[in-house]
């Protein structure tokens, strides 16, 4: 779909790109990172979000692999996992969103999803999730993958989609 090669084209095309376009530079570099903001939705889908899931997920898998072709050129790769985060996007994509999301409830200032991005890069992680639910959310999905489709499925469903597809 169109929607599709839109969140593709901004959330994995532009990234990638990006990083092309300046690793010769980035190689020149002693102390070079890489550093990409994907999302906790990234590790688990969400009914309602398939395409944005999807765009994370690629990322994220294009992370590790890079982070694995660069190692030996020291240049790090770090990932940063947010949950939702204070920003325009909510108030431009709002189909989708849960009410809560809607109304930016429990969301991390983007100052704050900064100074835990600087705080990662000090000290060299390679992956942040940078909230607790979100921490639990990804450790769930590991622990007990069936309960978590479960789960999701149940009570991760948008309120307009509730009832049925």
């Amino acid at each position: 779909s169109e929607r599709m090669r839109q969140v593709f084209e901004t959330n994995v095309f532009a990234p990638i790109e990006l990083i092309r376009v300046f690793l010769p530079t980035l190689r020149q570099s002693p102390h070079a990172r890489i550093v990409n903001v994907c999302s906790v939705l990234g590790h688990r889908g969400v009914p309602g979000k398939s395409e944005y899931c999807a765009s994370k997920f690629a990322m994220h898998g294009f992370s590790d692999a890079l982070r694995a072709e660069l190692q030996r050129e020291g240049i790090r790769v770090l990932l940063v996992s947010p949950s939702t985060t204070e920003s325009e996007f909510f108030g431009a994509v709002v189909d989708g969103a849960t009410l809560a999301h809607r109304e930016g409830k429990g969301a991390m200032s983007a100052a704050a999803v900064a100074r835990a991005t600087l705080r990662a890069i000090e000290r060299n992680k390679h992956e942040v999730i940078l909230s607790l639910g979100g921490k639990c959310l990804v450790w769930f999905d590991r622990l007990l993958p069936t309960l978590a489709d479960w789960a999701v499925a149940r009570f991760g469903q948008t309120p307009s989609r509730r009832g049925g597809p």
